[in-house]
């Protein structure tokens, strides 16, 4: 008997083998994103952590009063330049040691997206349920912030502006 697979053997056998190769593929990309899930979490824990034990008065308090109090002292124009300057501050420590900024830091590909976003020359967007107070004042010290030697000079702003002199 002959051994050779006819035409349509050798179909049904390719269609066998792609079919096994999407449902490999198909596996692989469940585990990418449970490693990724896994890495967020704990992300988002150790930062949560982090938070409740140098604010540890923020523990008691509802979520509701919790939003508010972020809002309130981060999600602001204070808040934004200062995460700006930070994110340019980590951009040029990443170039000077050759740093990929979607290396393994546990971001999602649309996290990394955001973050590459945030690091052009706007300062990255924080939708505050309240909006900012005197926005023509920390216009303009945003503006001189960035005058006054980019990131640097935004991380040097003074309580005044925290409070929305």
């Amino acid at each position: 008997m002959s051994t050779r697979k006819t035409t349509a053997e050798k179909i049904e056998a390719a269609k066998l083998e792609k079919q096994q190769m999407e449902e490999r593929i198909k596996k692989l990309l469940q585990e990418q994103k449970a490693e990724e899930r896994k890495k967020r979490n704990h992300r988002i824990s150790h930062r949560g952590a982090h938070l409740e034990s140098i604010l540890p008065d923020t523990i008691g308090l509802s979520d509701k009063r919790f939003y508010s109090f972020l809002e309130k002292t981060v999600a602001n124009d204070f808040g934004r330049r200062t995460l700006a300057a930070l994110v340019a501050e980590q951009k040029k420590e990443d170039a000077a040691n050759g740093v990929d900024i979607t290396a393994d830091n546990g971001d999602s590909p649309a996290e990394t997206a955001n973050v590459a976003a945030a690091q052009g020359d706007n300062a990255p967007e924080i939708k505050s349920a309240t909006p900012p107070q005197n926005t023509v004042k920390t216009a303009e010290l945003a503006a001189q912030a960035t005058q006054n030697n980019g990131a640097a000079a935004a991380t040097k702003t003074t309580e005044a502006d925290w409070q929305g002199a």
